[in-house]
């Protein structure tokens, strides 16, 4: 029998990620979902504004908020 596995995207993330990006290598929610944790102060506020709406995370930013939620919820 033979086992075939999902093999996950080996690219790095960007230094600066979008929401997209923050979607696609890090959390797999609904952009509304993050937009709630965003607004509700649970997720860093961007670290970049650019022009009106364009907003930018630093990947470092991101990280350390998963470490330290997970470091919360007892996941290690």
């Amino acid at each position: 029998m033979q086992v075939q596995t999902v093999q996950m995207q080996t690219e790095n993330p960007p230094a600066l990620l979008t929401l997209a990006m923050i979607r696609r290598y890090y959390l797999p929610i609904a952009s509304r979902t993050l937009f709630r944790l965003i607004s509700s102060g649970r997720f860093p506020k961007a670290d970049i504004g650019i022009g009106g709406k364009l907003r930018l995370w630093k990947r470092e930013s991101v990280e350390a908020w998963i470490e330290s939620n997970a470091v919360r919820a007892g996941v290690e």
